[in-house]
Formats: C-alpha cells, structure tokens, sequence
C-alpha cells in the first residue's frame, strides 16, 4: 500500500493527513508525486498512527535538477563535437584554398619561367637589326651603303617580324621608321616597348 491508498482509504485530504502525522502538506504531496522519498521515521509513524506497513518508497525518480543538470551536460557534449567538427572543416577548408592558391602560383611561375627564355631570346635577335639599322642610318653615305649590301646578303634577318604575347605584329623597320635615327634600340616585347638612345637624350614607343 502506498501513502495515497492509505490516505484515500481513510478519506482524508493531504493537509488533514499530514497533520494527523504530525508533518506538512507539502511533505505529504512531494510523497505522493514522486518527488520525494518516505523516510523511516515517518513510516514507522503510519504503522503506529494507522496500523498499516507503507511501501519503502513510492517512486524513486530523478530530482527535476539532476535531469535538468544531465539534459545540460549531453546538451554541452553536443555543442562541443559539433563546434570542433566545424572547425575542423573550416581548418581543412583553409588548408584547400591553400593548396590551390599554391598549385596557380606554382603553375604561374613555371609558364613565367618557361616564357622568358623565349621572350628574350626574340628581343635579342630583334635588337641586333635594329641597332644595325640605326648605326647605319648615322653612318656616312658609303658605310651605308656598305651596311645595305652586307643586310642584303643576309636579308632573312631583316624579314624578323616582332609578335606581341597578344598577338600584334611589328618589323625591324617599322620600328626604325618611328624611331627614326638613333644610336641604339632596345626592344622588350614583355613590356610592350622600345627603348632608344641617341647621343644624350634617350625615350620610348609603344610597339602595339
């Protein structure tokens, strides 16, 4: 038998059996509700008071602060697996852009590297007829003439034609004829420019 068949039994409300036990209301409800446990003093009271033997306890049940307290912990475990996943994808996340930030810079460096060769070598054997072109120009009439005949016989030299990474196109002696006289011209493709010398002035052009 439990506290409340005992209580029912004899038709009594909670205060008027917690007084004839000599204990509170609020005792008796927090005994019957499951809140609280009957302690031995009490049941040997009943079994003087009403002759009746009452169950050890009613209901052992976890207080609503120990519940609330393991809600709070597993809520806590959650949260916590939950954030370090997230920062250990965001982490990852990073470590990716990384890599493919490297992969392009690496990728960059090497056509850079594989390009300059050629670049240079194309402005090199551009600038040697073109400074042939202008000493000729500043040379007297027979070394001129002289220059003409020994470009004749190598004559594909003058046939260069200067091509732009962007695809413009530009001769030896279009060059010269912008130029005009001067002591010597440097052609950088990668730069988009020539660059002349004449005495003590020096300036540029824009090829393309």
């Amino acid at each position: 038998m439990t506290i409340k068949e005992l209580r029912e039994k004899n038709k009594l409300t909670q205060a008027a059996f917690a007084d004839a036990l000599g204990v509170t209301g609020k005792y008796i409800y927090l005994i019957e509700s499951g809140k609280s446990n009957l302690s031995k003093k009490l049941s040997d009271k009943i079994a003087e008071v009403y002759g009746e033997v009452i169950e050890p306890a009613e209901k052992k049940v976890k207080t609503a602060a120990v519940k609330a307290e393991k809600k709070a912990k597993t809520t806590a475990v959650k949260a916590e697996k939950k954030a370090d996943k997230a920062a250990a994808d965001a982490a990852q996340a990073v470590l990716d852009a990384e890599k493919k930030i490297d992969k392009k810079k690496r990728k960059a460096r090497s056509k850079a590297q594989a390009d300059k060769p050629a670049v240079e070598a194309v402005a090199e054997a551009i600038a040697a007829p073109v400074e042939a072109a202008a000493e000729a120009a500043a040379a007297p009439i027979e070394a001129v003439k002289e220059k003409k005949a020994r470009r004749r016989a190598v004559k594909p030299a003058m046939n260069i034609v200067i091509q732009s990474p962007l695809g413009g196109e530009i001769t030896a002696e279009e060059i010269r004829a912008r130029i005009g006289e001067a002591d010597t011209v440097y052609v950088r493709v990668d730069q988009n420019k020539a660059y002349w010398v004449k005495g003590d002035e020096t300036g540029d052009i824009d090829l393309w």
